[in-house]
């Protein structure tokens, strides 16, 4: 929360020096401008709080694993920025005066009621350091909580005020806007109020000033406080993509999407024909993607460009390949989706990880695959091709096959056919068993069918002749 009063006079609290200091954190700690998250206490004298009488603030009462998970929360925030978020006071100490903030978190609040923290708007360049605080004792110490309000905070301190909700007459309906959605792909601005969304990221949105007073937040960070993005770490061209090694079947890279516009180009070269599994997975600090801000989209194309096909679940951040390819070179995309927030892909940035497999062809139609927590399962939905004449031509002559398909899926799923031109040619759900999909009524070509559901997503292409 922002505050602009001075803050009344209270009484000294016990000095901070005998706890343990929290573990010690950067997230970029190559960066010039900083942000020190002080978890240790810190004796306080500003003539910003308190009418200039120093005061003390407590250490938090937060675990190591506690603090650690809250860094790094706010560290997946700030990570398309060129800054560095630590718990590390010589780090915050050798910043200039007018490219760093102290965020004290403590238990230390009973001298301001009501909020979970407080900020001066524009601080961070100021150059008197300026603290803000999070009151960690009103958040229960619950590090998810606690994250939230030290990024929402520290928005305050580089030039952000709240994110609004409006009707759709333009009435203001909350002064911080709570997000949409429940769940895994549940959304809010980190300049609201959104402690209960899963994904919160920033946001170009209205302000309590009304429906039309829009903030772009990524442009007040990155233009008004001498720091902007990080350097673009993979090349967003064809001819540059960053070729991705593959030793005994296994690859695996990582990459970060630092603005809107970012795109993460990888080549795979492959020598033979082959199973291709790849998993796209967000930074995340627990199960359900928790702590991700990344909501990512994955395309496969060929060495030329030419889309094979597009992997992004709508009810889940990560995304998957798993279909059987040629020899050759192969080009994948990752990009930030817009599943999270409706309106767009504005603020779906973070770090990922790619893994995966390339092995020889195989008829099996069960594979296993990790899920999100972890553990391993059978794959939910296994394709069989069948051409009129014939039920004995599978994966490995799927290229071959007719009309009609037939899936055998032990879980429901959505499906999609898609011509050459990308147009989408029949679309449905389906439950689990067998289905038939015809389109005989299409002109002949090849055409790709897209089966999605939670656990699975995968492409294959067939004939219709």
């Amino acid at each position: 929360m922002k505050k602009f009063s001075l803050i009344v006079l209270f009484a000294s609290l016990i000095a901070a020096g005998t706890a343990k200091a929290a573990p010690t954190l950067n997230s970029f700690p190559t960066a010039t401008a900083t942000i020190l998250l002080d978890f240790d206490g810190h004796d306080v004298n500003s003539s910003m709080w308190n009418y200039g009488t120093p005061f003390s603030c407590l250490p938090a009462t937060m675990t190591d694993a506690e603090i650690t998970e809250a860094f790094n929360r706010v560290a997946e925030d700030f990570r398309p920025f060129n800054v560095n978020v630590t718990t590390d006071l010589t780090k915050f100490l050798a910043a200039p005066l007018s490219q760093r903030v102290r965020i004290i978190i403590t238990p230390t609040s009973a001298w301001y009621a009501g909020v979970a923290g407080i900020a001066y708007v524009t601080s961070f360049t100021w150059g008197d350091d300026t603290p803000a605080f999070v009151f960690s004792d009103r958040l229960v110490n619950d590090p998810k909580r606690v994250a939230e309000a030290i990024s929402h905070e520290t928005g305050h301190t580089l030039g952000l005020y709240h994110q609004a909700s409006f009707d759709a007459n333009c009435t203001l309906t909350s002064a911080y806007s709570t997000g949409v959605g429940t769940g895994i792909t549940s959304w809010g601005p980190i300049m609201g109020n959104v402690a209960s969304k899963n994904v919160t990221q920033w946001n170009y949105g209205a302000t309590p000033n009304g429906c039309n007073y829009l903030q772009d937040n990524l442009s007040v960070i990155t233009t008004t406080n001498g720091f902007g993005y990080r350097t673009d770490d993979h090349a967003d061209l064809l001819k540059s993509a960053t070729a991705v090694s593959i030793t005994n079947n296994i690859f695996a890279t990582s990459g970060i999407i630092s603005t809107t516009t970012d795109k993460d180009f990888f080549k795979f070269s492959l020598g033979t024909t082959g199973n291709f599994k790849l998993n796209a997975t967000p930074f995340n600090v627990g199960s359900g993607f928790s702590g991700a801000n990344l909501d990512i989209k994955v395309t496969l194309m060929t060495s030329r460009g030419a889309v094979i096909g597009n992997y992004d679940f709508t009810d889940s951040l990560n995304a998957k390949i798993d279909t059987t390819l040629k020899a050759g070179t192969y080009i994948v995309v990752v990009d930030g989706s817009s599943s999270i927030n409706i309106a767009n892909d504005y603020g779906s940035l973070g770090a990922y990880t790619l893994n995966g497999s390339y092995g020889a062809a195989s008829t099996t139609t069960t594979n296993t695959i990790t899920t999100t927590n972890g553990k391993k399962t059978a794959a939910n939905l296994s394709i069989e091709i069948v051409t009129e004449k014939t039920q004995k031509e599978i994966f490995k002559v799927i290229k071959q096959a007719q009309q009609p398909v037939i899936v055998n899926a032990t879980e429901a799923y959505d499906y999609m056919v898609v011509d050459n031109f990308g147009r989408i040619i029949l679309n449905g759900k389906a439950a689990a068993g067998t289905k038939t999909i015809d389109i005989r009524n299409q002109p002949a070509g090849i055409y790709n069918l897209r089966l999605i559901n939670a656990n699975e997503q995968r492409t294959e292409k067939f004939m219709n002749r």
